[in-house]
């Protein structure tokens, strides 16, 4: 039987990746595996998925192996032939006298071989979980853990509970080239205010600056603008910056509290896995990010005295 042949068997494409060989065997040998299924149908087919997924193995580790391994080649050979002796197709006479002990022995074999295969995945697992929960490895997730938790605890507290500063200022840059829709559905354009911070805000504010004084309303630590404002017709109007921290707030502390939910939720799962790598490897890109716009960097340093 060609290569080919077992890979229709498993219901996949030709592939290398022995990932999806595996999963698609899997997903068979549940289909038809005895103790779910006990139809004879069935345990004729388990055997066949079964003697599918060896044959493709087999054929993936020789392609690997140099030519000068004479002797694992024969085992090799030996156990292909032996299979094949198993899937042969055979005539009406043989298939008739084919007797009930050697069916059931072959359909242990093959659920010996399913069972090897779990415990092989099981083992992996576990040294992969073992790896990324100890040593170095943890310890570096638990460093930035503790960061993200502090940087989320920080942007917390300096945009809900400390005081603010407000402080007039003046656009002294901008583009009436560009435009576009903000978060509340008016024309934004970006601007750069005399103290060099730069926002996307509303173009009609943008325009009343030449009748009104503007007013940055920023928090105290982070310098974060939270309103850009003036005063008209003896009351406050306020604009929140576009594409900012203030207006897309709680996202970003929300976002660096991931590396703790990780922790609380460390299982041997695809779920915890799949966090942890995104706590290693995406959250402190985000973090950092964070830091360098808009100087938080610099406004850290000095905890806030920067102008």
């Amino acid at each position: 039987m060609s290569t080919r042949r077992y890979f229709e068997i498993l219901g996949i494409p030709p592939t290398k990746n022995e990932k999806i060989i595996k999963k698609a065997y899997r997903k068979k040998a549940l289909e038809y595996h005895p103790d779910r299924n006990p139809s004879a149908a069935a345990k004729d087919k388990f055997i066949q998925v079964t003697n599918a997924y060896d044959h493709i193995i087999i054929a993936l580790e020789q392609a690997k192996k140099p030519r000068n391994t004479t002797f694992r080649q024969t085992n090799t050979t030996q156990r292909q032939q032996t299979r094949r002796a198993h899937t042969r197709p055979e005539n009406n006479n043989s298939q008739r006298s084919k007797s009930k002990t050697e069916r059931e022995e072959r359909l242990k074999e093959a659920q010996q071989r399913y069972e090897n295969m779990k415990r092989k995945e099981a083992q992996e697992n576990e040294r992969y979980y073992r790896n990324i929960t100890t040593g170095s490895n943890w310890k570096r997730f638990k460093i930035i853990m503790l960061i993200c938790a502090l940087f989320s605890l920080f942007m917390t507290l300096d945009m809900l509970f400390l005081p603010t500063q407000t402080k007039a200022t003046q656009i002294i840059k901008k583009n009436d080239t560009i435009s576009y829709s903000g978060i509340y559905g008016n024309n934004t354009s970006p601007v750069e205010f005399l103290n060099a911070q730069k926002a996307w805000i509303d173009v009609a504010y943008i325009k009343m600056e030449e009748s009104n004084y503007l007013y940055l309303e920023r928090t105290l630590f982070f310098k974060d603008i939270k309103y850009v404002k003036y005063w008209k017709d003896n009351k406050w109007n306020y604009y929140t910056p576009d594409y900012s921290f203030m207006s897309t707030y709680p996202l970003t502390p929300i976002l660096l509290l991931l590396p703790l939910l990780t922790y609380y939720l460390k299982r041997k799962t695809i779920y915890f896995s799949l966090l942890y790598h995104t706590s290693i490897y995406i959250i402190p890109i985000f973090l950092l990010i964070f830091i360098v716009s808009n100087d938080r960097w610099a406004h850290l340093l000095t905890l806030g005295l920067m102008g």
